[in-house]
């Protein structure tokens, strides 16, 4: 017997449109940057008409807000995910380094670089950015740090190894743009693990993660 296909309901359909859209918007703010940003080339990498789109985005500002915001918060749940997902005997540094990675070494912090250095071409965005930047990112570490203290460590200590952890990977994500180097980028992470680790055995009522 022939079963009718199951019609999606408006609101499903809606749903997925949007998905479509900034889904696109991710992709060609990685690609385009801010600078190349086109609400066209994103209807035409969604398959969506340019009416679809404005319907759910009317402006540009708006659907950039959206692209963004998808970067942060599905970064924010993996990164929680992965906060969760430790044990008592696991190297919380390791995987703090890997998270990480994950993040500034990853495709899509360039398009969170680019927005926050917007300066002149969009300080409105730009402020608005900044905010959805702390919103979805203190949490991330506020969760890393808890891990830390978990080990042993006083709140001011967990933080400063996170604040440094943090700047390694960072800083060698802007190195990367102006000179790719895997291989050192690679020893200066493992080198920072090393130095971390020792660090937390030698604190005072710390012990080594």
């Amino acid at each position: 017997m022939n079963r009718k296909p199951i019609r999606r309901t408006q609101a499903e359909r809606r749903e997925n449109t949007q998905r479509r859209v900034v889904d696109a918007a991710v992709e060609v703010l990685r690609r385009d940057g801010y600078a190349g940003f086109r609400v066209t080339a994103v209807a035409r990498a969604a398959k969506v008409s340019r009416g679809a789109q404005t319907h759910h985005f009317p402006t540009k500002e708006s659907l950039v807000l959206a692209a963004i915001e998808q970067v942060f918060r599905q970064a924010k749940e993996r990164s929680l995910e992965r906060v969760r997902a430790l044990s008592p005997d696991d190297d919380v540094v390791a995987a703090l380094l890997a998270d990480c990675e994950e993040f500034f070494l990853g495709p899509y912090f360039p398009i969170a670089l680019d927005m926050l250095n917007l300066g002149d071409r969009g300080p409105r965005l730009r402020k608005m950015i900044q905010a959805m930047s702390r919103g979805e990112r203190l949490p991330v570490e506020q969760a890393w740090s808890a891990a830390l203290e978990a080990r042993g460590l006083g709140r001011q200590q967990a933080e400063d190894i996170l604040w440094l952890s943090y700047s390694v990977v960072r800083g060698l994500a802007v190195r990367r743009l102006m000179q790719e180097d895997s291989v050192r980028t690679r020893r200066a992470i493992d080198l920072w693990h090393d130095i971390a680790r020792r660090l937390i055995g030698s604190l005072p009522r710390a012990r080594a993660a």
